[in-house]
C-alpha cells in the first residue's frame, strides 16, 4: 500500500494512497475538506500554492487546482486573483446531515396558493380555437411581420 504524506506542515497532513481505486482528486478534496472540519486548517487560513502541494505530493498541478475549485464550490475555500486560496469564514461548520424526505402525498384538491387546478383546464376547447385561429389566418400572418407593426385595423 503506497500512502503519501504532504509535510507542508503540521496542520496539512494529506494522505493519499496511491494503489486504493478512490481517485487521487477525490481522495485531496476528502483530506481536505477533514483538515477544515477537524480544525487542522482555521478559517482564513492559507493554503499552499497548487504548485507546491502538487510538488509536495507528487501529483500534477492540474489535480490540485481542481480539487481546489470542488472545495471552493462547496464553500470551503476562497480565493481571489493573484491573491492565496484561503479557508472559507464558515467552512468549519458541517453541512446539515440529510434527512431522507418522505414522498410527497396527492391530495385530491391542493389548496396552495398560486398553484392552478390543471386537470381541470379545457384542453379540447383549447384545441378547439387555436384550430379555428390557425385555419382563418391569412397567409402573412405566419410570415415575418412589418417591424414597424401591422397596418390592419386591430378586430372588435
Amino acid at each position: 500500500m503506497s500512502i503519501q504524506w504532504a509535510g507542508l506542515g503540521p496542520e496539512l497532513l494529506l494522505r493519499l494512497d496511491r494503489d486504493s481505486s478512490e481517485p487521487l482528486r477525490v481522495q485531496l478534496e476528502h483530506e481536505l475538506r477533514e483538515a477544515i472540519r477537524a480544525g487542522r486548517l482555521a478559517a482564513g487560513e492559507r493554503l499552499p500554492s497548487s504548485r507546491a502541494l502538487a510538488r509536495e505530493l507528487g501529483v500534477s498541478r492540474g489535480l490540485v487546482l481542481e480539487s481546489y475549485a470542488q472545495l471552493q464550490a462547496e464553500g470551503y475555500l476562497t480565493s481571489r486573483g493573484g491573491s492565496a486560496t484561503r479557508v472559507a469564514d464558515a467552512a468549519r461548520e458541517a453541512p446539515p446531515p440529510q434527512v431522507p424526505m418522505a414522498p410527497a402525498r396527492r391530495f385530491a384538491v391542493d389548496f396552495a396558493p398560486g398553484t392552478p387546478d390543471l386537470g381541470s383546464f379545457p384542453r379540447r376547447d383549447w384545441a378547439w380555437a387555436i384550430r379555428e385561429v390557425l385555419r382563418s389566418a391569412p397567409a402573412d400572418a405566419f410570415g415575418y411581420p412589418d417591424v414597424h407593426g401591422s397596418r390592419r385595423p386591430c378586430p372588435r
